[in-house]
């Protein structure tokens, strides 16, 4: 009896990580095809608008929750650096916009991210 609840618990604790992992897969997604939105010539989002949009994804208590209790993975590094870089309110948008690109182009990242192919980055400003 005391194993079942060891399994159970190991399951509960499977399960949640689980969700949590498809959570950040799901988030840096989202966030992917926000900057992708904002990319010229197309252009279809403005600056501010996406930033607002990115800043409304990772500020959910869902997300919240797993930057701040998230196991150490690769993609939650990840997340919580676009989080640190959209938590300054203060820097201008397209700055943002070109921190956010650093981080969400990286080869290593996209590898991690399902073996994704780099993102077509913008042009410097």
């Amino acid at each position: 009896m005391v194993i079942r609840k060891v399994g159970t618990l190991a399951s509960c604790r499977c399960s949640g990580l689980m969700q949590h992992n498809r959570l950040i897969e799901r988030t840096l997604r989202d966030a992917q095809g926000i900057l992708r939105a904002n990319l010229p010539p197309a252009k279809n989002l403005p600056d501010h608008q996406a930033v607002q949009s990115l800043r409304a994804i990772v500020r959910t208590p869902q997300v919240r929750e797993v930057v701040e209790r998230g196991h150490d993975t690769a993609l939650c590094f990840v997340l919580r650096a676009v989080n640190r870089i959209l938590s300054d309110d203060n820097q201008p948008d397209r700055t943002t916009i070109n921190r956010l690109w650093d981080v969400l182009d990286e080869p290593e990242f996209n590898r991690a991210l399902s073996g994704q192919q780099n993102m077509k980055r913008p042009p410097a400003r």
